[in-house]
């Protein structure tokens, strides 16, 4: 439990680092438990949570009334986190839209983090919400906030372990659907990240699947060019998807290494 929202954390004796995880859209903490037990084994402790209308959390399944809510809560969790552990230098980690929260966090300013990882970037993702589509979308969700959009979710566009891709299609806790409002809000936190990122001076590592056809690769290009961090690198995997940590079992191991290897560089 992580302040007074679900989740988990793996902490190994004498840990080194600590990894606050922050989820993608649709989805839940839960499947990140295999990431935590990899971390674990080089010193890294994971801390998982649930985002609003996700998981375990209360409140409607993939909706958020202000997209800003996802930001401040990790900034709540960090010092929350800070506080129990206060010499364990920390760092986070943000997928897909997770990585938007993570940005938008970071351009508020996070005090407590040591530096951030990105995987799967969505800062390409979203519409760019100019003129006439972009007054449509913000009307619409003033005034059906709650409309539910599907999200076409092909688990085969996610990863290409088939035992991966039945574990998300049979998944209770994944929504097929999310809210207009949240979208939107998806939507213009992008293009807020997108102006903003130069303001951000932590150590940042970004990784992405080259053949990523859910967020394009393009987003963690932009986000390594815009960042004010002299301590910056993007890292992409020829031939893998857009979990890169659901892929196979070499290909995780190596994510997992290069993370490891990476925080406690700058611990």
């Amino acid at each position: 439990m992580i302040g007074s929202r679900p989740g988990y954390e793996t902490v190994p004796p004498a840990a080194k680092a600590g990894l606050i995880v922050v989820h993608g859209i649709a989805e839940h903490g839960a499947r990140y438990r295999h990431a935590a037990a990899a971390l674990a084994a080089h010193g890294i402790a994971s801390f998982v949570y649930d985002q609003r209308g996700h998981g375990g959390n209360p409140g409607t399944r993939a909706h958020v009334e202000d997209f800003a809510d996802f930001a401040g809560d990790l900034q709540l969790i960090g010092e929350h986190v800070r506080e129990r552990f206060p010499k364990l230098p920390l760092f986070v980690w943000g997928h897909s839209m997770g990585s938007i929260v993570l940005v938008l966090a970071a351009t508020r300013g996070l005090s407590w983090a040591r530096g951030a990882i990105t995987t799967g970037c969505a800062l390409d993702a979203m519409p760019k919400l100019d003129g006439f589509v972009g007054s449509i979308l913000r009307m619409a969700s003033s005034w059906a906030p709650r409309l539910r959009i599907s999200l076409r979710i092909d688990s085969s566009a996610l990863t290409q372990v088939l035992e991966e891709q039945r574990r998300h299609m049979s998944d209770p806790l994944i929504p097929r659907t999310a809210s207009l409002r949240l979208l939107y809000g998806f939507a213009l936190a992008c293009r807020t990240c997108r102006t903003n990122a130069a303001k951000i001076t932590l150590p940042w590592l970004a990784v992405h699947g080259e053949a990523d056809k859910v967020c394009p690769i393009s987003g963690s290009q932009r986000l390594i060019r815009s960042l004010g961090s002299p301590d910056k690198q993007l890292v992409t995997y020829a031939q893998l998807l857009h979990e890169v940590h659901n892929e196979n079992e070499p290909a995780r191991a190596a994510l997992f290494d290069l993370m490891s290897r990476w925080m406690l560089e700058r611990a």
